[in-house]
């Protein structure tokens, strides 16, 4: 015979009752204050064990019975077996560390290599002109929340600069979406930026800056690389599978939400990744070439970027979204060293 002492429910009121089992071969009679009974094994059905935790008995017509784990009660019918497994594995901390790590590590894996290849593959599918109309969405949240101004540059200078921006990307894939708008830096200050689509952005400060109009342009074509190689979107997807990703393990959706309204911010304030900089350079540094510009410029006005970046008030600069790096300055010397040698 064997004795399990615990808390009877009867199924119909939440109070529980001290309740005993005595089992024999065939089932247990039950013992409850005025509750009784006799059930057979196979009315019996026991929930999976979790950790130390307290285990149910189920019985017929709502009644449960509710005890301490012991291992008697793993010879009665278990209402999941499966969870055998799982019981095994919770009871071994070495076991779920193991896990845990895997997880971090596939996840890892999925960001630094799945994702991009992923983000690659699938936006040589959206059609530029859906890319575009989320650049104009974009610029037009930037104004009307007044992060960026009105130009306050002379039409000739803008003139100028235009019709330079305009020869560097005639010949170029999607030469047909390219629009160089000019703005104020209000929350920017000296930046420049490529919105999706071909929507480039330079502001009036970073204008400033330049000490010539080929660094204006070298910048210039440092943007255009962006939008040739679809790195906006590209970030857009890796990003957005991240979010779906955070849900889909957090259990909610609130954090996919935020992910999407907070679009135009995400815009603002990223960063592109290493490797998107250094494609950005290396084409801006052919185009440059190609079109007459030493791209000397560009690390001219880099290495003058850096050196006022502590002169900067409030918001972002050229060097919050475009990180500058010595490896990025000397790459444009030596880029501009073949373009001199070069008869």
């Amino acid at each position: 015979m064997k004795f399990i002492e615990g808390c009877f429910f009867d199924g119909v009121t939440p109070v529980s009752i001290d309740a005993q089992l005595e089992f024999d071969e065939r089932g247990a009679t039950l013992t409850a204050g005025n509750h009784s009974g006799y059930y057979t094994s196979s009315q019996m059905r026991v929930t999976p064990r979790i950790a130390a935790g307290q285990r149910f008995i189920y019985l017929p017509n709502g009644a449960q019975f509710l005890c301490e784990d012991q291992d008697f009660l793993d010879t009665l019918p278990q209402d999941s077996p499966s969870e055998g497994i799982v019981a095994w594995l919770e009871s071994r901390i070495k076991v779920a560390i193991g896990s845990v790590i895997l997880v971090v590590l596939t996840l890892l894996a999925g960001y630094f290599y799945g994702f991009p290849l992923f983000a690659e593959k699938v936006v040589q599918r959206i059609p530029m002109e859906t890319e575009y109309a989320l650049g104009e969405q974009i610029l037009s949240w930037f104004d009307e929340r007044k992060w960026t101004g009105p130009t306050e540059l002379e039409y000739e200078t803008r003139d100028k600069i235009s019709q330079g921006f305009n020869r560097l990307s005639a010949d170029l894939p999607f030469s047909d979406y390219y629009r160089l708008e000019f703005r104020h830096g209000t929350f920017f200050g000296p930046n420049a930026f490529a919105l999706p689509g071909g929507i480039i952005v330079v502001t009036d400060e970073l204008l400033e800056t330049a000490e010539t109009i080929d660094e204006v342009f070298a910048v210039l074509a440092h943007e255009i690389g962006h939008v040739e190689l679809r790195h906006n979107m590209r970030s857009i997807l890796q990003n957005s599978v991240v979010a779906a990703g955070a849900a889909a393990v957090t259990s909610d959706a609130a954090t996919l939400s935020v992910a999407v309204a907070g679009l135009p911010v995400i815009i603002a304030q990223r960063k592109y990744s290493r490797r998107f900089e250094t494609e950005a350079d290396t084409f801006a540094f052919r185009l440059l070439t190609e079109s007459g510009i030493s791209p000397e410029a560009f690390g001219s006005i880099m290495k003058r970027l850096g050196e006022d970046d502590e002169d900067t008030p409030t918001g972002f600069n050229y060097l919050s979204t475009h990180p500058i790096t010595k490896e990025r300055i000397q790459r444009a010397r030596e880029a501009a060293s073949e373009f001199e040698a070069t008869p």
